[in-house]
Order: structure tokens, then sequence, then C-alpha cells
């Protein structure tokens, strides 16, 4: 097995929770990346996991509550020669977190997740299919509104 490329991307996951009692304060964060996957097309490693959290605060009458929550992210990186259908590996650490409780029952919480990202050019066994875009996609009036049809060939698996 060779290694093709290895990178690092970063991800911020910045979001609200409401809170399932009215809290006092934050005692403690736990977070861990789970659920890592990743796929690749050509020249990008596209990925995607699961943020878990779980959060341990302090109720109005001093009791320690716990709450647990996931937040599904995703990213890419470009790798110019990556092929398509190449196997790719993930690794995640977590950069930094950032809390702040807005209300008695809401928390912002901000995460930075450094992902490493390694092709290399092992077999994957895995059936990768694909449909790009056509060279010209249909627009319409609406911004950011795309219309893709499949032509032709349909979609390619390898």
């Amino acid at each position: 097995m060779a290694v093709l490329a290895e990178t690092t991307a970063q991800v911020l996951v910045d979001d609200t929770i409401t809170l399932p009692q009215r809290a006092e304060k934050i005692d403690e964060i736990v977070a861990r990346v789970q659920d890592l996957n990743c796929f690749v097309i050509e020249n990008k490693v596209i990925f995607q996991g699961v943020l878990h959290k779980q959060i341990f605060f302090v109720d109005t009458k001093g009791f320690v509550r716990h709450v647990g929550v996931d937040i599904p992210f995703s990213g890419f990186v470009d790798i110019p020669g990556a092929p398509a259908g190449a196997t790719c590996r993930l690794t995640a650490t977590i950069e930094f977190i950032d809390f702040r409780l807005l209300s008695p029952t809401e928390l912002r919480e901000t995460v930075v997740i450094a992902i490493g990202v390694t092709v290399t050019d092992e077999v994957n066994n895995m059936t990768v299919c694909s449909n790009t875009l056509p060279l010209e996609a249909l627009r319409f009036g609406e911004p950011n509104t795309v219309r893709v049809k499949n032509a032709g060939g349909g979609v390619v698996c390898r």
C-alpha cells in the first residue's frame, strides 16, 4: 500500500442547543468525534462524522444533570490527482471548544475539529458510484437553483 496524499482539513461546528431543564451553570462538557467516514471522488475527499457531546450542568436546585447531543458534520478537501474510488482514512482531533450559557435553557457551543485525511492506492472493496453534473446545468430564475438531470450514460459505478 502506498500513500498517495495526506492533508488536514478543519471543520467548525457551531450550535445552540436547548437544555431539558434550567441551568445555573455548565459544569463540564466531554466531547468526542465518532462515526467518521469518507469517500474519494476525482481530486477530492468528502468526509462526514458526528460530534458527540456529554453536557453536565447544574440545575436550579444544585443537582448536576446530564444531556447527550450528537451533531453531524461534513466537509471536503481538495486532493489533486486523487483517483475516484481510492481508499481514504480519517483521524480527528478536537482542537478547540468554547461554550456559553445564553439563557438558563440555551447553550451555545463552538468546536473546531481537525480532520487528518490520508488517501492510499489500496484497493477499495466498496462500490463507488458517481453521477456528475452535466457540462451545463439548467438554471432557473431563482438564485442558487440548479436542476440536474441524468444525461444519457446514467450512474457510473466502479
